[in-house]
């Protein structure tokens, strides 16, 4: 089972991504994006059971209804998405430090730096009422990348590290995301977007394979 879905993830995701490659989302894509979540949502289902992997499943299981929400270009349905990931995140967070000593690594920093600068270029460009929104969901999404530094600091395994690449590759797709919802179309962006946030759910979720 371990073998087969890594493989069935990477496989719907290129399929999903060459689907959607000129951003017309067929429908096609509209089966595929949720069914690639939905592999690496049994992924992280196949793990032991724990209260590690209960909390990734319930923010897995939001990051499905927010794949859902951003298929649609509607502000309502940014919005949508948007709260559906910020809740995932808040559970990442806590999954991510629940019972660990806090005390932020210094070179966390950087992440509140990246943050910093991002917001200050992205912010003034969204507009007026989607920046509290926006701001909001960049503070969270800073705050698990922090957690995530913070449990590999604190527990130094090979599964705390996935858990860190797979929250700064969000933090990269997210970033991607806004630069094209707020900057405008780039070439590239869709494919950008997806693998990398495929990539991050998929590192997160398999870093409940082994505590």
């Amino acid at each position: 089972m371990l073998t087969i879905l890594p493989a069935a993830i990477a496989v719907s995701a290129l399929a999903a991504i060459i689907a959607d490659w000129r951003e017309q989302r067929p429908p096609l894509f509209k089966l595929l994006k949720p069914l690639t979540t939905l592999l690496i949502i049994a992924l992280c289902a196949s793990a032991p059971d724990s209260a590690y992997r209960n909390l990734l499943l319930a923010g897995l299981a939001l990051s499905l209804i927010g794949d859902v929400a951003l298929m649609y270009e509607s502000d309502r349905a940014f919005v949508t998405g948007l709260s559906s990931f910020l809740l995932a995140h808040l559970l990442f967070v806590y999954a991510f430090i629940h019972e660990l000593p806090l005390a932020m690594p210094a070179y966390g920093w950087a992440v509140v730096a990246y943050a910093l600068v991002f917001a200050a270029l992205l912010l003034p460009r969204a507009p007026a009422p989607l920046r509290i929104p926006v701001l909001v969901y960049g503070l969270v999404l800073c705050a698990m990348g922090l957690a995530a530094l913070l449990r590999w600091q604190s527990v130094g395994n090979d599964n705390s590290a996935y858990a860190l690449a797979g929250a700064l590759l969000f933090l990269l797709s997210d970033s991607a995301l806004g630069v094209r919802k707020f900057f405008g179309f780039y070439r590239g962006a869709q494919g950008l977007i997806l693998s990398t946030y495929w990539a991050a759910i998929a590192l997160i979720a398999g870093s409940a394979q082994s505590l």
